[in-house]
């Protein structure tokens, strides 16, 4: 039996999260992958602490972050939840009709957490070009701890008063 840590529900979970904060933009899987890392890692770009403890291989989850954050879509598409567009640009993704009544009847700190977080990142990065999601997530998978001899809450850029 899979782990519902980590899995398709808690991926879809987090993505829909980042939809409705985003609304009424949409995001195609590139910006859905770098955003999920993002809230996830918070501390590491200045902002608020980060909701996943920092370890050193982290920046390798990206390389299967792909996948997961697919099938969590999927999750949520099959729910009704988020919609899929085909413009000339690509798949690109949105919060449904349904979505910002759904995240808002969740109550737990984990989820408050996340919202928090996502809000927070989607201000930061959620209208970076294509360049820019390559640039950044280039930047994420050249980051080792080992380089800078600091732990994450030491690298924080500046404070966050959230």
């Amino acid at each position: 039996m899979r782990s519902s840590l980590n899995g398709p529900l808690e991926y879809g979970l987090r993505v829909l999260v980042m939809l409705t904060e985003a609304y009424p933009q949409q995001l195609d899987i590139n910006h859905l992958v770098l955003l999920d890392h993002t809230v996830l890692h918070t501390a590491e770009l200045g902002g608020p602490p980060s909701i996943h403890p920092d370890h050193p291989l982290h920046a390798g989850e990206l390389g299967v972050r792909r996948a997961n954050v697919e099938e969590g879509l999927r999750v949520m598409l099959r729910a009704g939840l988020i919609d899929m567009q085909a413009p000339n640009t690509g798949i690109r993704y949105q919060a449904g009709d349904e979505a910002y009544s759904f995240v808002s009847g969740l109550a737990s700190s984990y989820i408050t957490e996340l919202r928090n977080r996502t809000r927070w990142v989607v201000e930061r990065f959620a209208t970076m070009s294509d360049e820019e999601i390559r640039q950044q997530t280039t930047v994420i998978f050249r980051r080792r701890p080992a380089d800078t001899g600091f732990t994450s809450s030491e690298r924080q850029a500046e404070p966050w008063n959230g």
